[in-house]
């Protein structure tokens, strides 16, 4: 069986039109290891895509995986290794077909 991994994952996010405080955050029960994004985004304006300006705050923590996301890491894992082995055979058979004909 496999190890589950640390994963990081986005326990909160928020944004406002002015600066955060304590007040505004302290409900988070951050923990030491904690990852805290704030910042201030100027906004952009574009014929399709327009956002106003803000405050915005990220936490991010590691957190162990769930099963589900274990299986799906694997899963994707053993994909990833048959398609790798596929291409490998796919070369091989080109170099040995370049090979042969001299």
């Amino acid at each position: 069986m496999s190890e589950r991994k640390s994963i990081k994952k986005q326990i909160y996010y928020d944004t406002k039109d002015k600066p955060f405080t304590w007040k505004n955050i302290k409900h988070i029960g951050f923990q030491d290891d904690d990852i805290i994004h704030i910042g201030y985004d100027d906004g952009h304006v574009s014929e399709n895509n327009s956002w106003d300006a803000h405050h915005f705050i990220q936490v991010e923590r590691f957190v162990p995986e769930t099963d589900e996301e274990m299986n799906e890491r694997l899963r994707e894992n053993e994909r990833y290794l048959e398609e790798m082995k596929k291409k490998r055979y796919e070369n091989y058979l080109k170099l040995k077909k370049e090979f042969e004909e001299q």
